[in-house]
This record gives C-alpha cells, structure tokens and sequence, in this order.
C-alpha cells in the first residue's frame, strides 16, 4: 500500500461512519480527499461474500465509471480513489434530477457482462437463517430468529428469470454518491447476477420513490413500458429485502456481537418503522 501514498507529508486518516458492514477509512493528504480504505470486518463465509467476485466487480464498473478505481488490494482490504459527491440521506426524497442519474448508472450496470457470481435474496435469506440456527442463541435471539423465519416463510419467491444481469442487489441511500448529474455507485458486497427488478425494488423501497417516480425508474433502468407482474414482482421483491435486512443484522448480532453497533437495536427499530416495514407485524417476543 506504501506505493500509493506520498513520500513525504502527513496524512490523515478519519473513520467513515455510515456504512454497518465492515471499517472504511477516508485518507487524506495536501488537505485533499484521496483514497478510501475499507477493511473486511465480516466472516465472508457466513454471510456469502466472494470476495474475488467483489473484487471483479469493482474493476468492471471502475473501467465502466459507474464505480470508484481500485488502487490496492490484498485478501483482507481494498483501497479506491476518493469519489466526489455525497451520499444520500436515509430519508431522502427524490427529484427528477436526483433519481435519473441513478437510473443511468443502473440501466448500464444492468448492461455489463455476465460474472460466475448469482445473487438469489430468497436463498441468500435461507443461508442466514441456516448460520443462525447453528449457532448458541439466547432465548431473546431465538424468539426474534423464529419471528422472522415466519416472515421469511410467508414470502411468496419471485421466479427466476431466464435471463440475469448484473446487479448491486444493495443499493441503499448510503450507496450512492451523487455529483451533479453523475451517480456513483459504491459497495459491492452484494453484487451478483440477479433479476433486475430486485434493484428496482431496493430503490423504490429504501429511497422512499412515489408510484410516478418507480413508473419512471421502471422505463428509465428497463426501458419500456411495465407491465403488471413487473410491480407484482417488485412489491415482492421489496418484501424480501426487509426479510433480508431484519435477518442480517440477527446474524451479525449473533457472530460479531454489539461492540460498535447495537444490532438488536436496530432490529427492533426497524421491524417497528411503518416506512421500512409496512408488511410483517412485529409479535411480543
């Protein structure tokens, strides 16, 4: 890493907070943003990551601009060159001039070639709760981990389509960096072929999109008219994501304990949140 960094000067080095996954540092020097460091913080096995996928990824969008430039790595971290633009608010509310530009960086992600890597948010769910059930709970995370085995099990699964794409399966306000008229899309843990509807889900839902604002996304990131089993399937979709989100932090509760994030915490909140989880009522536990 000594090969990217300056010869002479100092640098500085802050911890970027927004992010539950792993530890990302800004480095910075001459008072500029240059470089972003993250560092794996979870057990990639437990929580399906393919980590030389994630890397394959990054260099294919890098080469595209729709992601940042890898400049290191090794098998335990990842630099890129420092983006411009900021990350969204988790409650923001889109315009036309914030929404198209992600659109766009979704239409050509969707575009790029075919990687080994498949994303499958049913089975992905299936796994964690499988990791779950085998390691030592309390009886407090066994309750939650049932109640939201029963959500999982009242989903009704999306089919596969015959043709995949690649997706970001991830892309959450904090995974958008927005520059004027350019979105950067950043965070690649998730990345996989998958229906492309899940990432249309995944914006509508946790970037808040009004009926009008999907219909436009839907025609912007697809490129056509859509029919009435595309939002069957992206209401489903967005319930899965929930189920996902809900088991995720259950499972890094479980094998990362609360040291620098109070995951039942924010279990609770969101099962409880009437925008995040308009779906599954949340049972004494």
């Amino acid at each position: 890493m000594n090969s990217i960094l300056p010869e002479h000067g100092e640098v500085e080095v802050v911890p970027l907070e927004e992010g539950f996954s792993n530890k990302t540092y800004q480095i910075s020097w001459q008072q500029q943003p240059r470089l972003v460091l993250r560092i794996s913080d979870l057990n990639s096995q437990a929580f399906a990551i393919e980590r030389a996928a994630e890397l394959a990824v990054c260099q294919l969008v890098s080469a595209q601009r729709l992601g940042a430039k890898v400049l290191w790595h090794n098998e335990q971290a990842i630099v890129w060159e420092f983006l411009p633009g900021q990350t969204l608010a988790w409650d923001v509310q889109h315009t036309q001039a914030s929404l198209m530009p992600i659109c766009q960086s979704l239409s050509a992600l969707h575009q790029l070639p075919s990687i080994a890597q498949e994303y499958d948010v049913y089975r992905v769910i299936a796994d964690w709760l499988a990791q779950l059930a085998k390691t030592d709970m309390t009886p407090e995370l066994r309750a939650l981990t049932q109640q939201t085995r029963t959500f999982y099990q009242s989903l009704k699964p999306v089919p596969r389509p015959a043709q995949l794409r690649l997706c970001h399966n991830d892309l959450n306000p904090k995974n958008v960096l927005l520059d004027g008229s350019k979105a950067w899309l950043i965070d690649w843990e998730a990345a996989g072929m998958n229906d492309p509807l899940f990432d249309l889900a995944v914006l509508a839902h946790v970037h808040h999109l009004t009926a009008a604002q999907l219909q436009h996304a839907y025609q912007a990131v697809v490129g056509s008219e859509p029919m009435p089993v595309a939002f069957e399937a992206i209401d489903a979709y967005r319930k899965a994501y929930v189920v996902r989100e809900l088991v995720w932090l259950l499972l890094r509760h479980q094998l990362c304990g609360s040291q620098d994030l109070d995951c039942l915490q924010w279990y609770h909140a969101l099962l409880n949140d009437p925008v995040f989880n308009p779906y599954f009522k949340a049972e004494p536990v």
